[in-house]
C-alpha cells in the first residue's frame, strides 16, 4: 500500500532527477539565481515559497471550513480543530522521518523535509475541501 509519503517520495525523487538533470544548463544562464545552484541549501531555500504556498492554501481552505462549520454544526467545528491539532502533530512527526531516513545526515533533509510538510499540505488541503460540499 502506498501513502501519502510514498506517492511523494515518488513524485519528489521525479523532480529531484529532473531538476538535476536541467539544473546545469540553467546554472549557466543565472549563476547568482539561489535556485540554480545546485546546493543544499539552495534547493532548500527555492523549496521554501512552494511549502509557503501550499501552507496558506491549507490555512484558507481550514478557516473556511472552520468559519461554515462554526455557523451550521459547531459541535463538527470542535472535533476538526482537535484533528487538525493531532494531524499537524503526526505530519510534523511523519516528516522529519521521511527525510531523516532518506538522507541521515545529510545537508539535505531540510530539502526533503520541506517537500514532505508541502505534499502533505496539498493533500490536507484536498480532504478539507471535501467538508465544503
Amino acid at each position: 500500500m502506498k501513502g501519502i509519503t510514498g506517492v511523494a517520495s515518488s513524485a519528489v525523487s521525479w523532480i529531484f532527477a529532473l531538476g538535476v538533470a536541467i539544473a546545469p544548463a540553467q546554472a549557466a544562464e543565472d549563476p547568482d539565481d539561489p535556485c540554480q545552484q545546485g546546493s543544499a541549501m539552495a534547493a532548500f531555500m527555492c523549496q521554501g515559497p512552494v511549502w509557503k504556498a501550499a501552507e496558506q492554501e491549507l490555512q484558507g481552505t481550514y478557516d473556511r471550513v472552520m468559519a461554515s462549520l462554526k455557523q451550521y454544526e459547531p459541535a463538527l467545528a470542535t472535533e476538526l480543530r482537535d484533528a487538525q491539532r493531532l494531524w499537524i502533530k503526526l505530519r510534523e512527526q511523519d516528516c522529519s522521518l521521511y527525510a531523516r531516513n532518506r538522507v541521515q545526515g545529510s545537508p539535505w533533509t531540510g530539502f526533503w523535509e520541506s517537500e514532505c510538510h508541502a505534499e502533505q499540505a496539498r493533500a490536507r488541503t484536498e480532504w478539507l475541501k471535501s467538508f465544503e460540499g
